[in-house]
């Protein structure tokens, strides 16, 4: 499928130059005179990006970028303005613009930008569709008295926005738990983005929590959302903490503090609204004798703690876990039902 972008500036030759270069790189373009126009579109459809000038009569295009940045910031608005100053790029990018093209302005570069934001919009579809809660093969199973406390435990703090850190050796199920705690939440129908900070080169882990600028470092060839952003409204769960290396220790503490961050190379503070979930295999009181890991962040982590037994604990449940996992297996290769031995129990 083609993607869409729409247009709305009040002079037609200029609306007409920009809508024939973007059709002739395969995009789909939509016009419009007024900006309240385009919004009352809005109502029933959505495109992958929109260019919008700044002075049109009645709304202008700093007005509509600021409606629609309340109801849909995800979407990419790009500005252009044959009035360019200072005044009107601050105000552009403040209101959360993606990016600003004083005019007259290359159409090369227009095509460009348009690609980004294009990019841009993709993107966050995918994230999206990833943070998907799935339903299937994500149980949790546990019979064992330790097993019912940790049910308890998630029921108590489900409907809180309290930093909870999960404390288990790994294989225990941390994420399930985290999964449940997001699952069961007023934030059930937000994002779910979980991260393993110990599958992450540390030099691209400030890039992956924060995100960065086109440019900020050797290979950075476009904007990156980070998971900070990406789970905006939502739930971030970060797996494993204890390999944060203390520089981003320190930043991470800062975004904690302050619940907003910086992506790489740009100075624009974005505020954001997330419950944090931790989880660790690590002895965190320990790294922290040991000067390996801040006390600062620890507490500010570890609000709540849920600590999650290993299997050898509970042997009560090896049964149910196999009948579980027979289940599933059986299903997902298409193989008619089968049962456990009886010697085998």
């Amino acid at each position: 499928m083609k993607p869409t972008v729409w247009i709305v500036d009040d002079d037609r030759s200029i609306r007409w130059v920009m809508e024939k270069a973007l059709q002739k790189t395969a995009m789909t373009v939509r016009c419009f005179e007024s900006a309240v126009h385009l919004l009352d579109a809005l109502q029933t459809d959505q495109p992958d990006t929109i260019v919008s000038d700044i002075r049109m009569p009645g709304m202008d295009g700093l007005e509509m970028l600021q409606t629609i940045h309340q109801s849909t910031p995800e979407l990419p608005i790009i500005i252009t303005t044959a009035h360019s100053d200072l005044d009107s790029a601050v105000a552009a990018y403040q209101g959360g613009a993606f990016e600003y093209l004083p005019k007259p302005f290359d159409i090369e570069e227009l095509i460009a930008v348009t690609n980004r934001a294009i990019i841009f919009t993709n993107e966050q579809r995918s994230v999206r569709k990833k943070a998907t809660p799935v339903e299937s093969d994500t149980e949790i199973i546990g019979e064992a008295p330790a097993m019912q406390e940790v049910f308890r435990a998630i029921g108590r703090l489900a409907h809180s926005n309290i930093t909870v850190l999960i404390n288990g050796e790994s294989g225990t199920g941390k994420e399930l738990v985290a999964q449940a705690l997001h699952k069961h939440s007023p934030r059930r129908d937000e994002q779910f983005i979980a991260l393993n900070m110990a599958a992450i080169p540390h030099d691209l882990i400030e890039s992956e929590l924060f995100g960065h600028e086109k440019g900020a470092f050797t290979g950075a060839s476009q904007r990156r959302v980070g998971r900070f952003e990406q789970a905006d409204g939502g739930t971030l769960f970060l797996d494993e903490i204890g390999n944060l290396s203390h520089p981003l220790q320190a930043k991470l503490l800062t975004a904690l503090q302050f619940r907003q961050i910086t992506r790489v190379g740009s100075n624009k503070v974005i505020p954001l609204d997330i419950r944090l979930i931790c989880a660790t295999n690590m002895p965190l009181y320990d790294m922290v004798a040991e000067n390996e890991f801040r006390q600062d962040l620890l507490y500010r982590v570890n609000t709540v703690e849920i600590k999650l037994p290993p299997l050898r604990e509970r042997p009560e449940d090896i049964e149910p876990l196999a009948r579980h996992f027979l289940k599933m297996y059986s299903k997902k290769y298409g193989k008619e039902k089968m049962r456990l031995n009886e010697t085998t129990l």
